[in-house]
């Protein structure tokens, strides 16, 4: 066999095929030993082999091996094998994990950043969007580092989010590192790379997407995290198949909750939100499920004065205010302070129903006449400030500006 390690996992890879479940099971017979486990596929011990893997034993020479290699030095792509320092140990950990990781980007450092993924149906609703980007954006300036899977719809803008904040990213595709698609997220890659992020993929650099391994490959995406954000899901959603390999490997759950319960794009939240998925209604619940790891000294970020900043005020939970003089006072000089910054950046009603909190907290009830505003369309308003942080909703139904 090669000198090179790295050639002798890609001779197990092109030999015995990516996501193959005999291969970590031969590697695990093998006390994690590539090079021993490519002897003994070679020598024909392994009965369980398929005619086509043996085949393959017989067929790939070194020479196969190297050319793979150079394509991959000619295109600047990286060979992160198993037993990389740089492969991320919570990957590693996962139920048949990638034995080689074809990289254009950086995995350096994963280990010590907290890593969250975030998914949602391709045909991503306005809601969708909006939403990923109030709640994306602000974790990746605390420095946490935002997975997805780089298809079109929630992914995309999962991606562009975390960029937006100046965060790290990583996309895990459904085809082969150097074939283009979906086409119109080439600019999007090129972004994340130069942001210190990274496009990963276990396929061969050039394979085709196919239907069947889009569940397989959402295994790494949540293999990557610590948890699972579903954003938005229809009953069907594949963003479903993710939050259930995050289940089955004891990662968190985390989900959105739906702008409409009548809503087919919603039909795969509810069951979730059933279940034991942490409902999300501000980037500070996930924050708060991860502030132990802020103060661990294991992991470090890149923070720019902002970002520091930002964490030490979410770092803890926001408790409510008690109904004192001075309370009222610090709560007038903050809705004077959102007034003024904060009222132009929004939508026209969402700013028209903060100047009505202004004056008193109230209900939606209340508010329907006060804003000429129909009742649904005050759901979506409260529910997008809500996620904002500029309002809490108390326990008998009354809005007021936090």
């Amino acid at each position: 066999m090669a000198k090179n390690p790295v050639e002798v996992w890609l001779w197990l890879l092109l030999v015995m095929q990516p996501f193959n479940r005999k291969t970590n099971y031969i590697l695990s017979q093998c006390g994690g030993d590539a090079a021993e486990a490519c002897r003994n596929i070679r020598d024909g011990k392994y009965d369980f082999l398929s005619d086509a893997e043996k085949k393959n034993a017989e067929s790939v020479h070194m020479k196969d091996v190297r050319e793979l290699a150079d394509t991959c030095a000619a295109k600047n792509v990286r060979i992160i094998t198993l037993d990389d320092e740089e492969y991320p140990a919570l990957l590693r950990g996962i139920e048949n994990p990638p034995i080689v990781l074809f990289c254009a980007g950086s995995l350096a450092g994963l280990d010590r950043t907290i890593t969250l993924s975030a998914v949602g149906a391709r045909n991503v609703s306005d809601y969708g969007i909006n939403v990923t980007h109030r709640i994306i954006e602000p974790l990746s300036r605390l420095g946490i580092a935002i997975i997805s899977g780089m298809a079109v719809g929630t992914d995309a803008e999962v991606h562009k989010a975390c960029l937006d904040g100046h965060g790290r990213t990583i996309g895990v595709l459904g085809c082969g590192i150097l074939v283009n698609y979906p086409a119109e997220n080439a600019q999007l890659k090129h972004d994340i790379i130069a942001n210190g992020g990274a496009i990963i993929s276990e396929l061969l650099p050039y394979s085709r997407s196919f239907a069947n391994y889009f569940n397989i490959r959402n295994r790494i995406i949540s293999g990557l995290s610590m948890g699972t954000l579903v954003i938005e899901a229809g009953e069907k959603s594949g963003a479903l198949l993710t939050a259930n390999h995050a289940a089955e490997q004891e990662r968190e759950v985390f989900c959105v909750p739906p702008h409409d319960l009548f809503s087919s794009r919603f039909n795969g939240v509810v069951p979730l939100l059933r279940g034991e998925a942490i409902p999300v209604y501000n980037f500070t619940d996930i924050v708060n499920a991860y502030s132990q790891y802020f103060s661990n000294e294991n992991y470090v970020g890149d923070y720019t004065a902002e970002v520091e900043k930002t964490q030490h005020e979410l770092k803890e939970p926001r408790k409510p205010r008690e109904k004192s003089k001075q309370s009222e006072g610090m709560s007038e000089k903050r809705k004077t302070q959102l007034s003024e910054e904060l009222l132009s950046s929004l939508e026209p009603q969402e700013a028209a129903v903060l100047r009505l909190l202004e004056k008193s907290p109230a209900k939606i009830d209340e508010l329907i006449e006060k804003s000429e505003t129909d009742y649904n369309s005050l759901v979506e308003i409260f529910t997008n400030l809500e996620i904002a942080g500029y309002v809490e909703r108390g326990q008998d139904g009354t809005y007021s500006i936090v």
